[in-house]
């Protein structure tokens, strides 16, 4: 199997893993930057998300807002299309949550991820 590596600092980490991503998903420019914040925040703010069951709770969009200058009205539009994506899907306590299969786990750093592309 062939193996590509891409080194990164941690404060680039979700924005790059995101760039990879995206070749599958086809995001815009902003989409990504909303999916990689989202990334971010799901793991700093772990406790919050937690204790909220909601990715999109009021203060992650506020911090999202804040951080990259997009408006209210803009931001829903991008989370419309991560929801249209299943990238952000409905949790069984009546939030949202990232799709388990967007979820990058690091083990010492490094995360592997798995392209299998099908000719048919």
């Amino acid at each position: 199997m062939k193996s590509f590596t891409k080194k990164t600092t941690k404060q680039n980490l979700y924005k790059e893993y995101v760039k990879i991503l995206n070749g599958v998903l086809q995001l815009s420019y902003r989409e990504a930057e909303v999916f990689a914040m989202l990334l971010k925040l799901n793991d700093e703010w772990a406790e919050v998300v937690a204790n909220s069951n909601n990715i999109l709770s009021t203060d992650i969009r506020k911090k999202i807002m804040n951080d990259t200058r997009i408006t209210k009205t803009n931001l829903v539009k991008y989370v419309g299309v991560l929801k249209d994506k299943n990238i952000i899907i409905a949790n069984e306590f009546g939030g949202w949550s990232i799709n388990e299969t967007f979820i990058p786990y690091f083990t010492a750093g490094i995360n592997e991820t798995v392209f299998i592309l099908d000719a048919f």
